[in-house]
């Protein structure tokens, strides 16, 4: 895979200074962006999440032409024409912080239906509102979840509110409204805020008990758009085709 860094394509591993604070603590911001062979979708909204993150915590960072380097990336790995997923990282050196471009080809599953387990742990913290690098915990539970046979896991706090998953927001909906979960402690979602252009969301506090309560559920991100959930531990939904390919049409730009 040949990816972009500091100037330089190149198809050789990074390197990364141990003693740095991205080697040390995994310490960083990305982005996830999809590519559906001809557009790169809503750069500007994942640059914005992005960049605002670097200046929230005052970190010195090098910006760049972004479009006509990830289109550099999309042909040099052989790309054009094919879905891809495009990830730009920006890894905390001692004094600022560079951006990484990459891409690898994704297969789209437009019929996918998600099967949520409930993740037992928790981890909460202002920092759940940023896309960063330290993705331990996320990690574990989307390992975890796809070991026993799930698609995801759906992530909570310590007084059992639903918040997201390890890889999108979650939407409920129940009487013809639809809900979104209002917590500090999940992460902006992009796909999210474009639902909204569509959809009335209304925040709301949803705890795991209540979800009996609910008809529809759906899991969006900037990859997949927005998708069914089917369940979301022993809590069965009714998969709503609609409004998913309403939202997915505008996510991913076809």
């Amino acid at each position: 895979m040949i990816h972009y860094f500091k100037n330089e394509y190149n198809r050789e591993g990074l390197c990364l200074d141990p003693a740095a604070p991205a080697f040390r603590y995994g310490a960083g911001f990305f982005e996830t962006i999809y590519y559906n062979g001809s557009r790169i979708c809503h750069l500007d909204m994942h640059l914005d999440r992005l960049l605002g993150s670097l200046r929230a915590y005052q970190i010195d960072y090098e910006t760049i032409d972004f479009e006509p380097i990830i289109r550099q990336i999309i042909n040099r790995n052989g790309l054009e024409g094919q879905t891809a997923r495009i990830n730009i990282f920006y890894p905390i050196e001692s004094d600022s912080a560079h951006p990484v471009v990459m891409a690898t080809r994704h297969e789209p599953r437009p019929y996918k239906a998600y099967r949520l387990c409930i993740c037992k742990d928790h981890h909460i913290s202002s920092l759940n509102a940023q896309k960063t690098t330290s993705y331990m915990f996320f990690h574990l539970a989307m390992k975890k979840a796809l070991s026993r046979g799930f698609d995801d896991a759906a992530l909570t706090d310590f007084d059992n509110t639903l918040l997201e998953t390890t890889t999108g927001a979650i939407v409920l909906e129940k009487n013809g409204d639809f809900f979104q979960m209002d917590s500090p402690y999940r992460l902006p979602s992009t796909a999210l805020a474009l639902a909204e252009t569509v959809l009335e969301i209304l925040p709301a506090t949803i705890t795991l008990d209540s979800l009996p309560t609910y008809r529809h559920a759906y899991i969006l991100n900037s990859i997949i758009g927005m998708r069914p959930i089917v369940a979301i531990g022993e809590t069965a939904f009714v998969p709503d085709e609609e409004a998913c390919r309403t939202v997915t049409e505008l996510v991913i730009e076809e």
